[in-house]
């Protein structure tokens, strides 16, 4: 592991002095990723950074690699805390605000550390942090453990260091805040003055649209009264594009044919069917025993549990593929086993025969009568289910286990105790319970892909890339694709860091073209997302802040109806007898509904999440009926039929509130302050250039 981290250190070594170089050739904008508050985050940087995290990773989980997903985790995670130290630690920094080496010392001790140290540093009996253990891997003086375990710590005390300095800037923010004693009795009065409603709601769903006439400038008014509303925290883009679906031909289905039943007498005739299937296949083979009805192809199905084993059936068409399917197997087996283990592990430098004695004496040990679980807490190796007295619970014939250990827990009888040797060490399991026993089959599966061939591929390219040079102009790619025949996919309010847009996979390479200010300016050339080739346009591009009334006219236009069709609704009720529930619900044939418990710290009423017209509600004096409110989605009439004062407050309540609030506050305080932060920082991202 120390090999991978110096190795990595190198890499970045070497990068850096590539940028360097690079700097002169291609301009320094070529290699920046983005600014926060007018300071430049480069790619060298940034990646420096990203490998340190890496690094980390590896070390903590024993991991040589990464996968994807996590490296694109890593990479957010970094770019998020480059911008946390720029706009809360540049800030701390000019205010002396600092985390002292006694500070931390202090927090490890009390436990008031970061997420990341409490679950590393974990007693594997308990699961709580234990300071002791960070003790012993600091004093861990091992020359094979040294130098992995400075640099683990050396990532966690800088994170430890950071969050403690945020938590500081932010706790001076929340100590200027305060609650009086007449907001903690206000906010009582509010929230045990208690009502009970009944109501009846006009759905503005019940107005068509069409009877409903907006004009442009009832559309201008809304939008300029409500401009905050349509403020966009990052620039968005609109792409349309095409695709062309590389299929096998009916040529490229013969082959696969051909190839199928070229292996299908052998395939028969072999003695080493799982060997055959692992050398020849497509699909490697998977050691499953299929209940009736498990078997994708109900034929298949059928056969498998009416034949002998050795019985073959195909070649047949399943799910792309050409199949052949041989009877390995009939078993009697249950569908699932509860189990319980005792892992005693090989250590190192040890002969594995030190592990088979200890599980001998171990066995010795529980036949005196022992309780398996507490044994398996005090002596197995294998930490996560020995906090669980060794219980490894409902064991199915699916679950990812090591075959041999699976195949044990399954042979031996409820109740009975047996070991297996694996590559971890000796286990010694105990099956606790069993389901009944029912017919099985053990399946091998020959399978040939039908794919696409070379020839097949080509055709399908020329097909896009004729489409894709004929049709350079954004503005005729809607005409183009309609007059070719195909259909126009739509990938609306992209950002620079979407990850997933449905029907494209590796979809960031997507997002990267559609953000690339010269690329982007015309329709693309064909791209290939694993087979499917795809040529696009960007249609629409948003800039950050108030979006233009042209951008979102339709949801300026929907709101505007929805606002009509409650001025309509409420203009029919001035006819109506509105001075009693029960009489216009007669009136409107509309069902007079119950709502109870309201009060003005209640978001909802009867199930309608609508917070001003609750606030109505709670507000009314008992018996008070309501004018009619236009709410979100419907005319409101309501009627109080209960109300419950509120008690004069306990100065116990009072202490106990005011803390409770003030906690709130904190930590709107801390968020909010964090937003107001990130929003004033005029954070520039261009990440997608690179990523």
């Amino acid at each position: 592991m120390i090999a991978i981290a110096v190795g990595a250190a190198l890499l970045a070594f070497i990068l850096g002095d590539f940028l360097n170089s690079s700097y002169s050739i291609f301009g320094q904008n070529q290699f920046n990723m983005g600014e926060v508050n007018g300071e430049t985050i480069s790619y060298q940087d940034f990646m420096e950074k990203v490998n340190e995290r890496e690094n980390f990773i590896k070390l903590v989980t024993n991991q040589s690699t990464l996968s994807g997903d996590m490296q694109d985790q890593i990479r957010e995670y970094v770019w998020e805390d480059m911008i946390r130290e720029n706009v809360i630690g540049v800030n701390a920094k000019k205010l002396g605000i600092a985390a002292s080496d006694d500070e931390l010392i202090n927090m490890i001790k009390t436990g008031n550390v970061t997420q990341t140290i409490r679950q590393l540093f974990a007693n594997p009996q308990t699961g709580m942090y234990d300071p002791s253990i960070v003790m012993s891997f600091l004093s861990d003086q091992r020359q094979e453990t040294r130098a992995a375990n400075q640099y683990v710590w050396d990532y966690l005390e800088r994170e430890l260091r950071e969050n403690r300095v945020s938590s500081k800037y932010f706790n001076m923010i929340a100590s200027g805040l305060c609650v009086t004693t007449s907001e903690v009795e206000q906010e009582f009065a509010d929230r045990t003055t208690i009502s009970d409603v009944k109501f009846v709601s006009l759905p503005y769903s019940d107005v068509k649209d069409e009877e409903i006439q907006v004009s442009e400038s009832e559309l201008n008014q809304y939008y300029n009264e409500n401009r905050k509303l349509f403020e966009r925290d990052a620039e968005t883009r609109d792409v349309n594009y095409v695709a062309f679906e590389v299929v096998a031909s009916q040529k490229d289905s013969t082959y696969s044919l051909d190839i199928i039943n070229g292996l299908k007498n052998d395939f028969a005739s072999t003695n080493e069917v799982v060997s055959f299937i692992n050398s020849k296949s497509d699909v490697q083979y998977s050691d499953i025993n299929y209940n009736k009805g498990e078997i994708s192809d109900a034929t298949v199905d059928s056969l498998m549990f009416a034949e002998q084993p050795g019985f073959v059936y195909g070649p047949y068409i399943d799910g792309g593929y050409y199949k052949v399917a041989r009877l390995i197997d009939i078993k009697n087996l249950p569908d699932s086993v509860k189990a319980s283990h005792i892992l005693v592990a090989y250590r190192q430098g040890e002969d594995t025969t030190v592990a088979r004695q200890k599980a001998d004496s171990l066995l010795t040990v529980l036949k005196s009568g022992i309780d398996f679980g507490a044994l398996a807490m005090e002596v197995s190796d294998d930490q996560g289910s020995a906090a669980d007295s060794g219980n490894l619970g409902w064991i199915t014939d699916r679950v990812n286990f090591i075959p041999e250990f699976k195949d044990a827990c399954f042979a031996t009888e409820k109740g009975k105790i047996t070991t297996v040797t694996t590559m971890y060490g000796v286990h010694i399991i105990k099956v606790f319970d069993k389901t009944q026993p029912k017919k099985k089959v053990n399946v091998g599966f020959l399978q040939i892909e039908i794919e696409p061939s070379n020839e097949t591929r080509q055709q399908a390219y020329a097909q896009a890339s004729k489409f894709a040079a004929n049709t350079r102009e954004v503005s005729k790619f809607t005409e183009a694709a309609n007059a070719a025949g195909l259909s126009l996919r739509v990938a609306p309010g992209l950002t620079s860091d979407t990850r997933y847009i449905p029907g494209i996979s590796n979809s960031r390479e997507f997002v990267r073209w559609a953000f690339d200010a010269e690329k982007s300016k015309e329709v693309s050339d064909v791209m290939d997302f694993d087979g499917r080739l795809v040529v696009a346009a960007v249609v629409g591009v948003h800039p950050k802040g108030i979006a233009p009334m042209s951008a979102i006219k339709s949801s300026v236009q929907s709101e505007v109806i929805a606002k009509k069709k409650g001025e309509k609704i409420l203009a029919d009720l001035a006819s109506k007898n509105t001075s009693s529930v029960d009489a216009l619900a007669a009136q409107v044939n509309r069902p007079v509904q119950e709502a109870s418990n309201i009060s003005l710290t209640s978001v909802q009423m009867g199930g309608n999440y609508d917070p001003a017209v609750v606030a109505v509600a709670a507000s009314l004096d008992k018996n008070q009926v309501s004018k009619p409110i236009a709410g979100k989605t419907a005319v409101y009439v309501i009627q109080n039929v209960n109300k419950t004062p509120a008690q004069p407050i306990q100065p116990v309540n009072v202490d106990t509130d005011r803390n409770a609030m003030q906690r709130d506050l904190s930590s709107r305080a801390s968020y909010q302050a964090y937003n107001a932060l990130i929003k004033m920082a005029n954070i520039v991202d261009e990440r997608y250039k690179f990523f």
